[in-house]
């Protein structure tokens, strides 16, 4: 039988590193978009949706926004309907990713005693089925979480809590959930289902989160027992 009390876990940038494959196909997902709607002036966009150097700039579009609010920003530079074509691309980028896994220290471990206290593990993740099952083979804890969930088709994403129907299809509610996560859209998401408690992790791109939707903060998913209530 699952446990009433569940732990919903985003996974780059808390389980483990943040993955730069990510920041390599958003790039390359900005630079399609531009070369397929004859964007010509690169520079703005980049500006616009937060890349500089390489990299996605603290609390930029890029850094911290859905896909929709990327395509909200490419379409101001052009009249042409960039969303269909978009969202399409970034599923293909998406698909044709290899991804760079590395477990942040002790959370394997971490997560096995978590199970061993009752709690029913979960995964949040905005990368895909062929993403994750990597992530779960690699790291060998394709046993350890009770549900998985992630934006494989591209309908639902951070932080509509629609993306999480197969938990409520199981009768969970909001309240009985903790959701960690390195993002305020990992923040946001626990807030809208109500949830028990929002826990922030300042590893991946929380190292430049607002998490002003949190309950508590804490510098690496490691530290998560402390802040747990001590007693389901």
């Amino acid at each position: 039988m699952i446990s009433s009390q569940w732990i919903l876990f985003d996974k780059d940038g808390t389980l483990i590193h943040f993955d730069e494959s990510w920041t390599k196909i958003g790039i390359q997902l900005v630079n399609d978009v531009c070369d397929h709607f004859q964007l010509e002036d690169r520079q703005a966009v980049y500006r616009a949706i937060g890349i500089k150097d390489g990299r996605f700039e603290k609390d930029s579009v890029m850094n911290g926004g859905t896909l929709k609010d990327l395509i909200a920003v490419f379409q101001q530079f052009t009249d042409e309907d960039v969303a269909d074509w978009t969202a399409q691309r970034s599923q293909t980028l998406i698909s044709q990713r290899v991804p760079e896994i590395e477990l942040y220290e002790g959370v394997a471990a971490l997560i096995q005693r978590l199970k061993a206290r009752g709690y029913a593990l979960g995964i949040v993740t905005s990368d895909n089925h062929t993403g994750v099952t990597q992530f779960l083979e690699k790291t060998q804890l394709t046993d350890a979480f009770d549900m998985v969930i992630s934006t494989n088709d591209g309908q639902y994403e951070k932080p509509d809590i629609r993306l999480l129907q197969p938990l409520w299809e199981l009768g969970v509610r909001g309240e009985d959930v903790i959701m960690v996560g390195d993002t305020d859209n990992d923040m946001m998401t626990g807030k809208n289902m109500g949830s028990a408690l929002n826990v922030g992790v300042r590893t991946g791109l929380g190292e430049d989160a607002a998490f002003e939707a949190a309950d508590v903060v804490i510098d690496h998913v490691g530290l998560l027992e402390d802040v747990l209530p001590k007693a389901k």
